[in-house]
Order: structure tokens, then C-alpha cells, then sequence
């Protein structure tokens, strides 16, 4: 394991990493933000800082290492110096030194040393997963904004101008006054007409009603002598088949688990279980890591290379960022 992969996981677990005899970096928390001249829609990140001056060993990086490479405390500072020794050099030489997930630093005028940090790279835990991502911006045509105005000023007037009618209108509601008599009195005849014509249509009916049946139509009878049988058909139950369960592929005692998150606030790591369980994915917290890390699994098993089935299954399906935890 190199050890610029231990100064990288280093920095998303604590806000300053001191490399003995080199420097130290330093997190701050930066919230998320909106590029308004861009567009784009930053995430919280952690912002890294480099000083020099922080040369002090406080332990952190050295125990780090040596848990990682499972080697003495001695051994791990060892390690460290030539590091360290190794980084003055090439800044020295002129050269820029990268850390992977971390940044680059580069060899500056009187000893200083400036650094840049990973743009593709957030060290943030509660940002897990999270990407800036750009939303165009929504363009209103000025026709369609000046034919809002102009039904609005109109909306307006209308309100704002009185009822006036002209002399032709008034004379013209005087002489509707006799024409609306003249229909409502027709209507009312008519109703006494409908009644007449309707009586003698139901004496006509009953008249035609004597000869429909017997003249027109031959009744059929049926035979004398035979029974029929009425046999009523049973439909046949429906077979159904309950449905396979589904096969548990999380089990808190096996050794290899597919991690999809870690989070430091245990409700956001629910929150995250929560979500995936509402997709119909299977996931639960799988335990919680020596520096107090809750980690989201969506799948666990007892060998490595059905582990790696599942690592494959997940990255497919959108866990880009999965990785496997051996106990």
C-alpha cells in the first residue's frame, strides 16, 4: 500500500494530516454552491490547505501506516522520512509531486510550496456519491413575455371601465321585451298540443297492440315427454403459485461485504438504507469501523468471488463507488 493512499483516506476521516518533516494539510468544510454564470450545481466538499510549517509528528500518519502495512511504529516513521525525503527532492529538482485524491504541489520561489487540490476529488463523507451536475437555464421568448403584458393590461381596463351602453342597445332591449312575451305564450300552447298528439299516439298503440303478437309471430312450444336437464358448469380453481422468496444475500456474520457508503452521522447512513430500500435494492448498515464510520452494504457473502459477483452487479446498476470490506 502506498502511502499516499494513507494520507488521502486520512484526510476523509480528519480535518489535518501532518507529514513529519514536510508539511500538513489542512480540511475546512465548504457548503454547497450555485455557479450562477455557469450554471452548475456544486456539492459540499472539504477544501484542503497546505503549510509548511506543520512539521510536527503527531502520530496519526505513522500509526496509519503501520497498521497498514502491518509493520512496527519504528518502521513506519522510517518510511515516512524517506517520504518526506523524497518529495523535497523532486520539488527541489523543479518538478511538480502528485497525491492521488488529494491534489498536487508545486516548487515555488524561497522554499514555498503551493498546492492544488483535486478537482475531481471530494473528501467530504456526507458528500458521498454527490456530483456537480449543470442546469441549463430557462430562456422566456420576449413575444411571449410582451403577450402576457399586454392580456394583463387588458385585464385592466376592463375591469377599471364602467357598463355604458349605447342608445341602439336600449332600444333594442325595449322592443325584446314584446317579442319574449309572444314566445313564452307559443310555449305554452304548444305543451297543451304535445298533450293531445300524445293521447292519441297511446290509443293508436293499444289498437296496433292486439295484432302484433298472435298474426305475425308463431309460437314455438316444446316437445311433450322430454326433460331437459339444466347441468350447471363449475369453473375450475385457479392454481397459483406462491411466489419464490426471495434468497437474504446480507448476513452481518459473513467476512466480505460490497460497501456503497460510509458516513460518520449514523442517520445519514440510514436515511441512504432507507432510500435503497424504497427502490426495491436490498441494503443495511453492515457495521460501524474502528474510526467511527457507519458503512451502507447492499450485499454480503462467505467467498471473495461471489463477493466480486456482487461488486459487479452493483457497479452496473449505479454504485460506481462500491468497494469490498474483508473482516
Amino acid at each position: 500500500m502506498d502511502i499516499r493512499h494513507c494520507i488521502a483516506e486520512l484526510l476523509s476521516l480528519h480535518d489535518c494530516v501532518i507529514i513529519p518533516g514536510f508539511g500538513g494539510f489542512i480540511g475546512n468544510y465548504s457548503p454547497a454552491r450555485i455557479d450562477p454564470v455557469h450554471h452548475t450545481f456544486h456539492p459540499p466538499a472539504k477544501k484542503l490547505l497546505f503549510n509548511i510549517n506543520l512539521k510536527q509528528n503527531d502520530g496519526l500518519l505513522a500509526n496509519a501506516v503501520a497498521a497498514s502495512f502491518g509493520i512496527s511504529y519504528t518502521d513506519a516513521c522510517r518510511l515516512i522520512d524517506e517520504f518526506s525525503e523524497e518529495c523535497r527532492l523532486k520539488l527541489k529538482a523543479g518538478n511538480p509531486y502528485t497525491l492521488p485524491e488529494v491534489g498536487q504541489l508545486y516548487p515555488g520561489n524561497e522554499g514555498i510550496v503551493y498546492f492544488e487540490q483535486d478537482p475531481g476529488s471530494n473528501l467530504l463523507p456526507d458528500a458521498f456519491g454527490l456530483t456537480p451536475f449543470i442546469s441549463p437555464p430557462v430562456i422566456r421568448r420576449a413575444s411571449v413575455l410582451s403577450r402576457e403584458l399586454d392580456l394583463s393590461n387588458r385585464s385592466v381596463n376592463l375591469t377599471a371601465r364602467k357598463l355604458i351602453l349605447p342608445p341602439a342597445l336600449r332600444w333594442a332591449a325595449v322592443l325584446a321585451l314584446p317579442v319574449g312575451l309572444a314566445a313564452v305564450i307559443g310555449i305554452t300552447r304548444y305543451d297543451k298540443l304535445s298533450d293531445t298528439f300524445a293521447n292519441n299516439a297511446g290509443i293508436l298503440s293499444s289498437v296496433m297492440s292486439r295484432f302484433s303478437a298472435a298474426s305475425l309471430v308463431e309460437k314455438k312450444e316444446a316437445p311433450r315427454g322430454r326433460t331437459v336437464k339444466m347441468v350447471e358448469l363449475k369453473r375450475a380453481p385457479e392454481i397459483t403459485t406462491p411466489p419464490e422468496a426471495s434468497v437474504p444475500t446480507i448476513r452481518l456474520d459473513d467476512p466480505y461485504a460490497v460497501i456503497v457508503g460510509a458516513f460518520r452521522i449514523k442517520e445519514n447512513a440510514e436515511k441512504l438504507v432507507a432510500e435503497l430500500l424504497e427502490q426495491g435494492k436490498e441494503a443495511s448498515i453492515f457495521d460501524q469501523s474502528r474510526t467511527g464510520l457507519f458503512r451502507v452494504t447492499i450485499g454480503t457473502s462467505s467467498k471473495l468471488a461471489d463477493a466480486k459477483q456482487l461488486l459487479a452487479s452493483g457497479t452496473s446498476t449505479g454504485f460506481t463507488g462500491a468497494w469490498i470490506l474483508a473482516k
